[in-house]
């Protein structure tokens, strides 16, 4: 054998130890990638299931929250602050699932469920006010998406904020 021959030899060696090299990469990028999907999935389900479990939890405060999101202008000045805190929120955990999911950590048919979600609150009258008011205090990018493609959307017409009345019937008056 050659000094040519053992060349060759350990040339293809070190080729076919770079092309499984690369097959174990790309491997862990796929796990790393399915992991880091998972994990900002876990993290947007936890956020949202602990904004509805304290507000579940605190009676009075859900009885605000459903009387801002009909009648945003009935409340007196604690409740609005209720409110806008709660909905402060609510909207600070939506931008947070609409940026990991315009970065691609969250899959499209999760997000779909939680815009439905942010459909279902900000096309309230209580909404659109809260909005205007405090929309401003949100990254550009994210008011973009909810002034200028969640809010132009047909409501649905299942459409029940926290059961609580439809959207289409939002504007008339609590009993």
């Amino acid at each position: 054998m050659t000094l040519e021959d053992i060349y060759f030899i350990a040339s293809i060696f070190a080729a076919f130890s770079v092309v499984v090299s690369l097959i174990f990469v790309g491997l862990q990028v796929r796990q790393s990638t399915i992991a880091t999907r998972a994990a900002a999935a876990q993290a947007v389900h936890s956020n949202f299931a602990g904004w509805y479990t304290s507000i579940q939890n605190q009676p009075s405060v859900l009885a605000i929250i459903i009387k801002g999101l009909r009648e945003y202008e009935a409340l007196n000045g604690v409740e609005k602050a209720q409110f806008i805190a709660a909905f402060m929120s609510y909207s600070s955990y939506h931008q947070d699932a609409f940026f990991k999911w315009k970065d691609g950590s969250l899959s499209p048919e999760l997000w779909r469920g939680w815009e439905l979600v942010a459909m279902n609150l900000f096309m309230t009258p209580g909404g659109k006010e809260f909005w205007a008011e405090r929309g401003y205090m949100f990254s550009q990018s994210f008011q973009n998406y909810i002034d200028t493609d969640l809010m132009k959307r047909a409501v649905h017409p299942n459409a029940k904020p926290l059961g609580a009345f439809k959207v289409k019937d939002a504007s008339e008056k609590a009993p």
